[in-house]
């Protein structure tokens, strides 16, 4: 079977960047529309994120990832706490909508850096396949040279281990 999470990933990606933008807009605005907006697609997220997780999960223990086990184990880590933070922070936004309060600085900033961490995320799995070539044959003919990525990844990594 091949491997089912490149399927999955970009829409929590998107659907993240989307709620934050939305529900910003919807305060600046103060438009109920774009901050209902924000709402739902952080719950979309939540779920499709939860399926690139759980679908991540099953490439890593069912792929080969030769020399690339060690930054995929690194990725993996990084989705366990990208979901924890996801997860919290659709349950603060939850309980912004049922008090029917407007989106407050506090919840914004956090949401940032989920944003934030939720691109690194991103950008980090596509260096390890793009770069590396993990979980896909390497095809060589990268816009630079395969080092270039193994660097940028163990500047990363080497800080976590």
């Amino acid at each position: 079977m091949p491997p089912l999470h490149p399927a999955f990933v970009h829409f929590p990606i998107a659907l993240v960047t989307f709620s934050v933008v939305m529900d910003l807009l919807g305060r600046l605005m103060n438009n109920r529309s774009l901050r209902a907006a924000g709402f739902w697609s952080l719950i979309v997220a939540l779920i499709t994120g939860a399926i690139a997780g759980i679908t991540g999960y099953w490439d890593f223990t069912h792929q080969p990832l030769g020399d690339t086990s060690k930054y995929a184990d690194f990725h993996m880590d990084v989705g366990i706490v990208l979901i924890v933070a996801v997860v919290l922070l659709t349950a603060w936004r939850w309980w912004i909508r049922h008090r029917e309060s407007v989106t407050g600085a506090p919840y914004l900033i956090i949401a940032g850096l989920v944003l934030g961490l939720t691109l690194f995320q991103g950008w980090y799995g596509g260096e390890m396949v793009y770069s590396q070539g993990a979980g896909v044959a390497a095809a060589g003919k990268s816009a630079e040279p395969a080092i270039n990525g193994k660097e940028r990844l163990d500047k990363v990594t080497r800080h976590e281990r």
